[in-house]
């Protein structure tokens, strides 16, 4: 199959539309729709209002003069069956990695007429060109090769604001403040459910673009620039809903919406100050290259399970036993070994203690604090009686241990070629030599002093 040969095609069903509405004058039935919309919007770092109103609009609805003109005037054209043999013949192989057990010509017939009926209604609206007509045919064309797909992703997010209009990450990833445009929708007046678009902690939007073979790919990148956002400080960022747009000519759409999980709350959140951006753009570019590792290497699974559980006692709504076990549990990924057991409690506050002794943190508070944490995390374990006095001091600790487990995640993504158990070496031998202490030094505050103090500064 030719770009040319759909070219033609494109071009001819449009004139014969035209043609045909011209003779036939039809009538298309009105649809009813109401667009929301917000006629003011104030957000600001500790509050959010708007005021919104509303308008019935009537769009023409064509979808049976289409149909029609499809059945009676384009598939029986012979150049149309030609096409569809054409591509059929050539695309075989991978009409069925496409869409597994289908039939191929019921499925190229599908993907065809998809091809035409959106260069109608395109024609319908005004916006179709010459230039549409060849960028929707390559399209077509590079789909069935299985060519790189690109995907728009916007998320709303909660966790971070920003004093900037925008940030521009790279590429591929901007944020930026919350835009009018972003709370106005419209609905069929018959079907018209309120949207709750969660105003006061919707605080920014995250757009990406990206192409991509296996929208798992995609996904996988996505997550990884959440997970650097929510290490450059203690942030619960996650989106509050998501809108993901895959460029494709032959599915009828390719926009999906999708809400956040209800089972996150916005534990901490921390503002993208003017003065940072800079290091926060080099914070991510660098970090979410460091976090694409393979999950499944041996070497690699402390730090995926490590960063998991920094995830988990960040974002997920439960009490407070459950998020100072999890974060506790994502030290011991870092700092253990299965030989520590019976000694976890002393070795993981002397390891923690004494990294982050080099970023300027009070050693003695650390090894404190993560030795009480550690004993709140038997309890919790073994289903042991916690008072409340107890409660109130695992609430008071908890974003320290979260902070310690977020800094020393930092460090150790930026040693992954020197490894967990050089790293541990380190750190022990580091207690009774000065030379492994220097080396245990410059291995901590390589590669971070591009990113200053902001990052690893002990604010919770």
């Amino acid at each position: 199959m030719k770009v040319t040969e759909l070219i033609k095609l494109g071009e001819y069903a449009v004139k014969t539309f035209n043609d045909y509405v011209s003779a036939r004058d039809p009538k298309p039935q009105m649809r009813l729709y109401i667009r929301h919309f917000p006629t003011e919007l104030k957000i600001s770092e500790t509050r959010s209002s708007s005021q919104s109103s509303s308008e019935i609009i009537q769009k023409p609805d064509w979808t049976m003069t289409v149909y029609n003109f499809m059945e009676k005037e384009i598939k029986p054209l012979p150049e149309f069956k030609q096409v569809i043999e054409s591509i059929v013949r050539r695309y075989k192989k991978n009409i069925n990695i496409l869409t597994k057990s289908s039939n191929e010509v019921s499925q190229s017939t599908f993907w065809l007429e998809q091809f035409i009926r959106k260069l109608i209604h395109e024609e319908l609206e005004g916006t179709l060109s010459k230039d549409s007509i060849i960028e929707y045919a390559s399209l077509f064309k590079s789909e069935l090769e299985l060519s790189p797909t690109e995907y728009k992703y916007v998320h709303h997010l909660d966790g971070i604001f920003l004093e900037n209009d925008t940030i521009k990450i790279n590429d591929d990833v901007l944020i930026r403040k919350v835009q009018k445009s972003d709370l106005e929708y419209t609905r069929d007046i018959f079907f018209d459910i309120p949207e709750h678009r969660y105003l006061g902690f919707f605080s920014s939007v995250m757009e990406i673009e990206i192409s991509a073979k296996d929208e798992r790919e995609c996904h996988d990148y996505v997550n990884r620039i959440f997970n650097t956002l929510r290490l450059f400080k203690m942030g619960s960022i996650y989106p509050m809903e998501s809108i993901i747009t895959k460029k494709t000519v032959i599915w009828p759409t390719g926009i999906s919406r999708s809400s956040g999980t209800t089972s996150y709350f916005p534990f901490k959140k921390y503002t993208v100050k003017e003065s940072e951006v800079s290091t926060f753009v080099n914070f991510i570019n660098a970090i979410e290259q460091k976090l694409n590792f393979d999950k499944e290497e041996k070497k690699s699974r402390s730090l995926h399970i490590s960063g998991e559980r920094y995830t988990s006692a960040l974002l997920e709504s439960v009490d407070v036993d459950r998020k100072l076990m999890t974060a506790v549990m994502g030290l011991e990924s870092l700092f253990t070994f299965e030989k520590d057991r019976g000694e976890n409690a002393f070795k993981l506050g002397i390891r923690v203690a004494k990294l982050l002794g080099h970023l300027n943190f009070d050693a003695e508070k650390i090894r404190a604090t993560v030795e009480e944490a550690y004993n709140f995390r038997n309890k919790v374990v073994h289903g042991s009686y916690i008072s409340q006095e107890g409660r109130k001091r695992m609430n008071e600790i908890f974003p320290h241990i979260l902070n310690y487990l977020r800094v020393s995640l930092i460090v150790f993504l930026l040693n992954q070629e020197t490894g967990k158990d050089k790293m541990i070496e380190t750190i022990d031998k580091s207690t009774i030599s000065d030379v492994r202490n220097e080396e245990l030094k410059k291995l901590v505050v390589r590669g971070i002093e591009e990113f200053g103090v902001t990052v690893f500064q002990e604010t919770v």
